[in-house]
């Protein structure tokens, strides 16, 4: 892919015979973080491990009933019921290029730089929600029809499934847009005690964006991101454990002109400079790994777009 650096003529609708208002409006997109929800298994950091996976181990305690043996008679060895399962971290990344004349007119080359460098935590997090909806919209066991709105019956049909597996709490279901709106439209004709408890401004501020309500006990989150499936987008309810994720903690950068380490990440933010372009380049680097862990201990919504 070709570079697209930030030229004075790619900022020419925000420049030209007119001045930046007091407040920039962001472009509407998605922003939800999902992999501090606690139903997203958190399996550790390949930092000095020597390897860039993470083999998890899956016990199947609690299995195994004890049975009635005789008074004096042998008692049969049970193997350990076990598998496994594999993370591998990869490097994740963006580029921005900034030429001096853009950073001129924006206000100061520094303050451009400086907000290519933000946006570079956004950006991380986008690409995290990217790999848990990929990895949410593999789950063999399904509800829902193809090209169909998505129901209460619907969820009714994933909590009955993920319960039939003894899977503990909490819930999490991730929807696209579209499936948020199906479902809340088939709330309306539910009656009884069972609510939907819609995000508020405080639930927002814990969960963080792309919360939209409780039901049943499930947080919903919503994701443009949800996997698109030929005419179907393919949502997920999981219970904690179904989903994991890996990453790596950045080792200090030699010889680097700037680094920035935003705090409550794992990711860097590397600045360096092509004097002969005039251009100041920004890079966010993350390293980190999603797979599905436990199949059982997830269901796909498979509805329409």
């Amino acid at each position: 892919m070709a570079d697209a650096p930030i030229t004075y003529a790619a900022l020419s609708d925000l420049t030209v015979a007119s001045t930046l208002a007091a407040e920039l409006q962001l472009k509407l997109g998605d922003r939800a973080s999902l992999m501090n929800h606690p139903a997203i298994a958190y399996v550790g950091d390949v930092s000095g491990s020597g390897s860039s996976a993470k083999k998890v181990g899956i016990v199947g305690t609690g299995l195994d009933a004890m049975a009635a043996v005789a008074d004096g008679s042998p008692v049969e060895s049970i193997a350990l019921t076990n598998t496994s399962q594999t993370i591998t971290v990869a490097r994740q990344a963006l580029y921005r290029g900034v030429t001096d004349l853009a950073g001129q007119t924006w206000a100061s080359v520094g303050e451009l730089v400086s907000y290519c460098a933000e946006d570079m935590v956004g950006a991380a997090h986008l690409r995290m929600t990217t790999l848990i909806t990929t990895a949410g919209g593999s789950f063999t066991t399904s509800v829902g029809t193809s090209g169909n709105a998505l129901t209460v019956t619907n969820i009714f049909s994933a909590i009955a499934a993920l319960e039939g597996q003894s899977c503990p709490g909490p819930f999490l279901a991730v929807v696209s847009p579209k499936q948020l709106t199906d479902f809340q439209t088939s709330l309306r004709g539910e009656t009884g005690a069972l609510q939907w408890i819609p995000a508020t401004a405080e639930l927002l501020a814990i969960k963080g964006q792309g919360y939209a309500g409780n039901y049943l006990g499930i947080d919903f989150f919503v994701s443009s991101k949800c996997v698109t499936s030929g005419a179907d987008k393919l949502g997920f309810v999981i219970s904690y454990g179904a989903i994991g994720y890996a990453d790596g903690t950045p080792a200090p950068i030699m010889g680097s002109g700037g680094v920035i380490y935003p705090m409550g990440t794992k990711m860097y933010v590397e600045m360096g400079r092509t004097p002969e372009s005039a251009l100041t380049k920004v890079v966010g680097n993350y390293y980190v790994g999603v797979a599905e862990l436990q199949d059982l201990m997830g269901v796909q919504l498979t509805t329409r777009l």
